[in-house]
C-alpha cells in the first residue's frame, strides 16, 4: 500500500503535519493523535483531489527523522492507486492487465477508480498473480 512521509512539527499549541511529496498538502491537531488523524484524511482528500483533476499522483519518498511518520491514505484511494502504480511499473496497459487476468478491460478498469473502486480479496489475488506478486492481508 501507498504510504506517505509525514513530517510533524511541534508548536506552542499542537501539532503541525506536512506532506513534503505533496505540494500544499498539510494540516494540524491539538494532539499528536489528532493530528495523525487529520493527516490521514488530508491525504485523501488531497489525493482523492488530484485524480479527479486527471493529473499525474506524486510516488512517496522515503523520508528519515524522529519527526516523520508513514501515513496510508483511505483504501478506497489507496487500494486503486496502488493498483495502478504496479501496474504502471509493469508498464502495462489495462487492457494488457485484464488479459492476463481473463477479464474484460473495462472490469479491470473499474478497480482503479478511485472512491468507487471495492474489489474483493479474491479479485485482488487475480490481480496480484496478473502481476507477478504475491497479495498479503494484514491486520495490524
Amino acid at each position: 500500500m501507498l504510504k506517505y512521509p509525514a513530517i510533524i512539527h511541534r508548536e506552542e499549541d499542537g501539532f503541525f503535519v506536512e506532506f513534503p511529496d505533496l505540494d500544499g498538502c498539510i494540516t494540524e491537531g491539538e494532539t499528536m493523535a489528532e493530528a495523525v488523524s487529520n493527516a490521514e484524511e488530508a491525504l485523501s482528500v488531497y489525493l482523492e483531489g488530484v485524480a479527479e483533476y486527471g493529473k499525474p499522483i506524486p510516488l512517496p519518498s522515503e523520508i528519515k527523522g524522529d519527526n516523520v511518520v508513514y501515513i496510508t491514505p483511505d483504501y478506497d484511494i489507496s487500494i486503486p492507486l496502488t493498483l495502478k502504480n504496479l501496474r504502471d511499473r509493469k508498464k502495462m496497459t489495462q487492457t494488457e492487465l485484464a488479459e492476463k487476468m481473463h477479464v474484460k478491460p473495462q472490469t479491470y478498469q473499474k478497480l482503479e477508480w478511485i472512491k468507487k473502486s471495492n474489489p474483493s480479496v479474491k479479485t485482488l489475488e487475480k490481480v496480484a498473480r496478473a502481476l507477478g506478486k504475491k497479495l498479503i492481508v494484514d491486520f495490524v
